[in-house]
């Protein structure tokens, strides 16, 4: 009955593999399409695993630049891919407060910062201006943010405890990034900033 049984899988398998050869790769990968979705996700999974430590990233939600959960995390850690349409690579993984404040951004809404946000961009960061959040290319005397390396970003619900940090980004050490906007947070480089 086993010996049956394999030769009906092995004719199955036959059967399947006479078929697949008969199509043509297109039909088969949608004009390869379906397969470099699939690729491109793997990658998008890899780079923005990469952005926190892999002890935290292994198990948080990885979702792409359009919000669409590619795979879905059990430890309350969204994770994000670099954007390919931004200069520097800026995956990130973050807490829901992150998450909730990265929202609040991109709808120009003012955040609530009720617990302390962590997020974490160990790949760096694209360029960016220290003071205004929306802008988009250095303009003469802004401190402007470039060739930061590893870093982690922190939301505090009292930004008054931010008031005695230092706000200058090439001060070497943690500085207040935006300070005097509802987006106020506070940058601790890893890597040295500016480097040496």
């Amino acid at each position: 009955m086993i010996r049956e049984g394999k030769s009906m899988f092995v004719s199955a398998g036959a059967l399947i593999m006479a078929v697949t050869a008969a199509l043509s790769p297109s039909s088969v990968l949608g004009e390869g399409g379906a397969r470099r979705d699939v690729v491109r996700q793997a990658a998008e999974s890899m780079g923005a695993e990469r952005a926190a430590p892999s002890s935290l990233s292994k198990r948080a939600t990885i979702m792409n630049r359009d919000g669409y959960v590619v795979r879905k995390g059990s430890n309350g850690w969204t994770c994000l891919p670099d954007n390919p349409g931004t200069a520097g690579t800026d995956s990130i993984c973050m807490n829901e407060p992150w998450l909730d404040f990265m929202e609040a951004m991109k709808n120009k809404k003012d955040p609530v910062i009720a617990q302390v946000g962590i997020a974490y961009m160990l790949q760096g960061d694209r360029p960016a201006s220290n003071t205004d959040p929306y802008a988009t290319e250095s303009k003469s005397g802004d401190d402007w943010v470039e060739g930061l390396g590893a870093h982690l970003m922190i939301l505090l619900p009292d930004q008054q405890v931010l008031k005695n940090v230092p706000t200058d980004s090439k001060n070497g050490g943690p500085w207040v990034m935006w300070a005097g906007t509802p987006y106020a947070h506070l940058m601790i480089p890893i890597d040295s900033y500016p480097s040496r």
